[in-house]
């Protein structure tokens, strides 16, 4: 009996404990170059309009999308709405992107129209512009 209560216990804290995605560096940059910032500030842009766009909804948001977020990423707008025609979701880092979004918390159907968003394919093209520069 007293085991049960230990596994009872143990997936309480399990399931209290933020389970979300950390935010990882930019692999192809020094983790301290100023570009890293302004990667994880486009990001995270992305993650506080989810979270708003979610609210909205009256949806429930799972995680904590903004975990690891800089505070001043939250009054940045960022238009998650889908454009009318974008390319798909490819292999590197528009599928990176992508799996993080979902491993963050955000629900795969506004993943899915924020992967077809203006603020996501902005995100894609300034990471190529930094690392154009590197």
């Amino acid at each position: 009996m007293t085991s049960l209560k230990y596994a009872v216990l143990a997936v309480g804290l399990l399931a209290a404990c933020d389970q979300t995605a950390p935010i990882a560096p930019q692999p192809d940059l020094p983790a301290d170059d100023p570009r890293q910032a302004q990667l994880l500030e486009a990001e995270c842009t992305i993650y506080f309009a989810a979270v708003t766009k979610l609210e909205a909804e009256g949806r429930e948001v799972s995680g904590d999308p903004t975990r690891g977020c800089p505070p001043e990423a939250v009054g940045i707008p960022a238009d998650i709405n889908a454009m009318v025609s974008v390319p798909p979701v490819t292999p590197g880092y528009p599928q990176t992107m992508y799996d993080r979004m979902i491993a963050r918390g955000i629900p795969t159907d506004l993943a899915d129209e924020i992967a077809k968003s203006k603020a996501f394919w902005d995100l894609v093209a300034k990471r190529d512009s930094l690392l154009a520069d590197f």
